[in-house]
């Protein structure tokens, strides 16, 4: 970035910004919204892990089914299907 074309700004000119767009005053937080935002947070972290269980945990299972059904497991004189 060329420094002649930068524009300087000071912490009253950015403070004099704010207050001419009525956003100098701090929020009061909305308690209500906070616990819906914490709720879903949880709720959608609670999916992501279920989703990684499944999807992670489903290809194992199905090979070690797949595996006991065409007898490949351990030795070949034990039938592990009984």
């Amino acid at each position: 970035m060329d420094s002649s074309h930068a524009i300087s700004f000071n912490e009253a000119e950015f403070q004099l910004l704010f207050e001419e767009a009525g956003l100098a005053d701090t929020p009061a937080p909305d308690m209500d919204r906070v616990d819906k935002v914490i709720e879903r947070s949880m709720h959608e972290k609670a999916i992501k892990d279920t989703a990684s269980f499944v999807f992670r945990g489903f290809p194992a299972a199905m090979m070690g089914f797949l595996a006991v059904a065409a007898n490949a497991v351990g030795d070949k004189d034990a039938d592990y299907r009984t």
